[in-house]
């Protein structure tokens, strides 16, 4: 069983409001494995455009972050504060799962809690998008979503 980023219950609270999605455990499980390949992407594209710069840090220009995933960021801060979510243990899971040899600067270590919670809202609007009418995430729709953010980020 995965260690979830962020508490099942809390988890389900927060796509239910963003994305009107009823996810069980195990999908949440899956979601959870498309939410650290991402991470690792894109501090994988981070970490080079930080040597392209010749940056000794990784600063928060250097993430691949679109104005959709922007917009689905603010989606995700908005409600954490009603669910209650506790930003810490995200960040402290977050930093053991990120490779690369560059510290981060202190914005970007405050915002991997809302980067990664972020990713779990990419997944469920996704699915929203390909599947309108549906209510209960099957292993399919986190297949599906997984290999269109595979394609975008």
């Amino acid at each position: 069983m995965a260690e979830m980023i962020i508490p099942y219950p809390q988890l389900q609270k927060i796509l239910e409001r963003t994305c009107e999605l009823a996810v069980i455990k195990p999908r949440a499980e899956e979601m959870m494995d498309i939410v650290e390949k991402k991470l690792a992407d894109l501090f994988e594209v981070a970490y080079e455009n930080a040597i392209a710069e010749g940056s000794d840090t990784i600063k928060l220009r250097h993430l691949p972050l679109t104005k959709g995933f922007r917009n689905s960021m603010n989606l995700f801060r908005a409600v954490i504060e009603d669910e209650g979510v506790e930003i810490e243990p995200i960040r402290k899971y977050v930093l053991k799962k990120i490779p690369g040899d560059r510290p981060l600067e202190e914005d970007v270590v405050n915002e991997l809690p809302i980067i990664a919670g972020t990713l779990f809202v990419l997944i469920g609007r996704v699915i929203k998008a390909l599947h309108p009418g549906i209510k209960n995430v099957y292993p399919e729709h986190i297949e599906e979503a997984g290999k269109v953010l595979d394609y975008t980020l």
